[in-house]
C-alpha cells in the first residue's frame, strides 16, 4: 500500500500471487512500544471443532437512522470484487456482497458473517456453515448452497486472487447448511472466507449478464446501491432483506472520494463528514486528537534494496546501510504514530511472532566498519524512487538520502507518479525502494504472499527460501508451530538485509466521536452496518 491509503493491492501483485497458489495446492495434494500481539486462535487437533458466533456485531445506538458521511482519497474500483486495488474497494464491497464470515476488529478472530456457525471436521476435510436464520438477497431470494457453490465458481475464475481459493474442491448442501469439501489440510481458508473478495453472489447473477450484475450489483449485505461511479461518489441504503433487521444503523451511507487533504478536513470539522478514512500521519496532528481513531499498531514502512545488481548485491552493503539508518528521526518524521520496528512482518494479527534477534539500529561506526569491507569500500551512487504525493514515504527518503551521505553512499532521489512508481517497483528496476504495507485478512499468511508477489518486498530478494516456510506454515498443526516459523523468517530477513523495516505504526481515521459501534481491524478495515449516528 502507499502510506495513510491502507495497503494497495496492484494487479501484477495477483499475477505473480497466483503462481505461488497453484503450487502450494500441487505440493500440498503430492505431500519500540509496538504493544504488538502475538495471541491466535485455537485450532484443533483431532475431531471435529465446532465455532459458533461471537454474536451479531453489536453496539450502543442512542438514536437510529440518519445519513452517514464517509470521505476518502482513493477511487472505487467497481463492483468485480477480484479486481478490488484498496482498502477502499474492500470495505465497500463487503457492506452489499457480505462474505461467509467476518474478520474480527482484533485482527486474529473469525465471526459471524452470513454464516452464523461453522464446524471443521479434519477427517473429512469439511467445513460446514449453518446460515443465518432468514438470510437472503436485496432481491428477496433467501441465500442458499448454490449461491455459495456459485460465487466460488466466479472468485476461482478470478485472475488475480482466484487461485486462492484452490483448495475448497467443491461446494454442497441444501437449505440453510453449506458443505465446503478441501482438497488438501489448508488452515489458512477461515481468514480468506472473511475477506471481501469472498463475498457471497446470487446464482447466475440472479439472471442478468454478468456486466448488468456489475453494474447493479445484488447481495445479502446490510446495503444495496442506490448511486455510484469510479472516482466519485457511492450512495447506499439498508438492505431490507438483510439478516439482522437491526442493522444498520443509519438510513443512508454515502461516501465521497475528496482529493485534497484540506479539503477532507473542511468537510469533516465542518460536520459535513463523519468519517476520514486513511489518514496520513504527517497531516493527522492538525486535527483535535480527540477524533484521531489510532489502531493498533500494524502499518510497516520499509526499503527495498535491489539485490540483483551492485551495490547492494553485496549483503556487507546491505547491512551497512541498516546500521546507518536513524529509526528514532524517521519515526519523529511520523509525528509520533509510528516507532522503530522490532521486525519486517506487520504485527497484531493472528500467528505473528517477533524474531528471536534484536533488529537494526543506528550505529555509524558499525556502519561505515561493514562498508569499508564491502565492495563498496570507498562509497556508491544509488537512485530511491518514491510515489509522488506520498508525504510518508517522501520524508523517509529524505532522511534515508542524509543517513547514507553520512557513510559515503550518495543516494539520488527520483519522485514518480503512482503508475510509474508501481512500473518501476514491481519491475525491480531502482536501487532502493520505500513502500509500506499490512495485511487485509487476519493471519499472518496474507502478508507472506504479499511479499513473495513482490519479490521479497521489492528487492528482488530469491523467495524459494520463504515459499517453503509457507507451505510449512499453511500445514501446520497448531499456532505454537506456525508462529516458529513466523519468527524464523523474521530473523532471515534480519540476516539477508534485502529489506530493511524502517518503522511500524498505526493506520489512522477522523472519527465523529458522535459515532456509536465504530471498530476497525489494525489494517484499517472496519464495518459500515455496525456504526450509528449517536444522539
Amino acid at each position: 500500500m502507499t502510506s495513510g491509503s491502507g495497503r494497495t493491492r496492484w494487479k501484477r501483485r495477483h499475477a505473480r500471487a497466483i503462481v505461488l497458489i497453484v503450487a502450494l495446492a500441487l505440493l500440498s495434494t503430492a505431500c519500540g512500544d509496538t504493544t504488538e500481539d502475538t495471541s491466535a486462535p485455537a485450532t484443533s487437533e483431532g475431531g471435529v471443532e465446532t465455532t459458533e458466533a461471537t454474536g451479531t456485531p453489536t453496539t450502543t445506538v442512542t438514536e437510529g437512522g440518519g445519513t452517514l458521511r464517509v470521505v476518502r482519497v482513493f477511487s472505487f474500483d467497481g463492483w468485480v470484487l477480484d479486481e478490488a486495488a484498496s482498502y477502499a474497494s474492500y470495505a465497500t464491497h463487503a457492506s452489499v456482497m457480505e462474505p461467509l464470515l467476518r474478520f474480527g476488529a482484533d485482527g486474529s478472530s473469525i465471526e459471524a458473517g452470513l454464516a452464523e456457525e461453522w464446524t471443521y471436521d479434519p477427517d473429512a476435510l469439511t467445513i460446514t456453515f449453518q446460515l443465518q436464520d432468514g438470510a437472503r438477497f436485496s432481491n428477496g431470494d433467501p441465500v442458499t448452497a448454490e449461491d455459495v457453490a456459485f460465487s466460488l465458481g466466479v472468485w476461482s475464475a478470478g485472475v488475480n486472487f482466484g487461485l486462492a481459493f484452490g483448495a475448497i474442491a467443491a461446494v454442497t448442501g441444501e437449505g440453510d447448511e453449506v458443505v465446503m469439501e478441501l482438497a488438501y489440510p489448508d488452515n489458512t481458508v477461515m481468514a480468506l472466507l472473511s475477506s471481501s473478495v469472498a463475498g457471497i453472489m446470487p446464482k447466475d447473477f440472479a439472471g442478468m449478464t454478468e456486466d448488468e450484475f456489475y453494474n447493479n450489483p445484488i447481495g445479502a449485505g446490510p446495503f444495496v446501491v442506490d448511486e455510484w461511479s469510479i472516482g466519485g461518489r457511492i450512495v447506499m441504503t439498508p438492505n431490507e432483506f438483510y439478516h439482522d433487521p437491526e442493522r444498520p444503523y443509519v438510513d443512508e451511507l454515502i461516501i465521497d472520494v475528496v482529493a485534497n487533504e484540506t479539503e477532507r478536513q473542511i468537510l469533516f470539522e465542518g460536520d459535513d463528514a463523519h468519517i476520514v478514512e486513511y489518514l496520513s500521519p504527517t497531516v493527522a496532528r492538525q486535527y483535535d486528537q480527540s477524533v484521531v481513531h489510532v489502531n493498533d499498531v500494524h502499518a510497516v514502512q520499509h526499503v527495498g534494496l535491489n539485490v540483483l545488481r551492485p551495490p547492494f548485491d553485496d549483503p556487507l552493503v546491505r547491512q551497512a546501510v541498516a546500521y546507518a539508518l536513524d529509526y528514532e528521526a524517521i519515526s519523529a518524521a511520523l509525528d509520533g504514530y509510528f516507532n522503530p520496528p522490532s521486525g519486517i512482518l506487520p504485527p497484531n494479527i493472528a500467528n505473528w511472532a517477533a524474531p528471536t534477534k534484536p533488529y537494526f539500529r543506528r550505529d555509524l561506526d558499525m556502519a561505515r566498519d561493514l562498508l569499508a569491507q564491502s565492495s563498496a569500500d570507498g562509497g556508491a551512487q544509488v537512485e530511491m524512487i518514491y510515489q509522488s504525493g506520498d508525504a510518508p514515504l517522501k520524508l523517509i527518503s529524505l532522511i534515508v538520502q542524509a543517513n547514507l551521505a553520512e557513510i559515503g553512499i550518495d543516494v539520488a532521489l527520483t519522485e514518480l507518479e503512482g503508475v510509474a512508481f508501481i512500473d518501476r517497483a514491481f519491475s525491480i528496476d531502482a536501487d532502493m525502494t520505500p513502500f509500506s504495507y499490512g495485511a487485509v485478512a487476519p493471519d499472518m499468511y496474507d502478508p507472506l504472499t504479499w511479499i513473495m508477489a513482490t519479490g521479497w518486498l521489492f528487492s528482488g530478494y530469491e523467495t524459494d527460501t520463504l515459499f517453503e516456510q509457507f507451505l510449512g506454515y499453511a500445514g501446520a498443526v497448531t499456532p505454537e508451530e506456525q508462529q516458529a516459523i513466523i519468527a524464523e523468517i523474521q530473523d532471515g530477513a534480519i540476516d539477508h538485509a534485502a529489506v530493511i523495516a524502517v518503522a511500524v505504526g498505526s493506520y489512522l481515521h477522523a472519527v465523529d466521536p458522535a459515532l456509536t459501534g465504530f471498530d476497525s481491524a489494525p489494517w484499517g478495515l472496519f464495518y459500515y452496518d455496525t456504526i450509528g449516528l449517536g444522539g
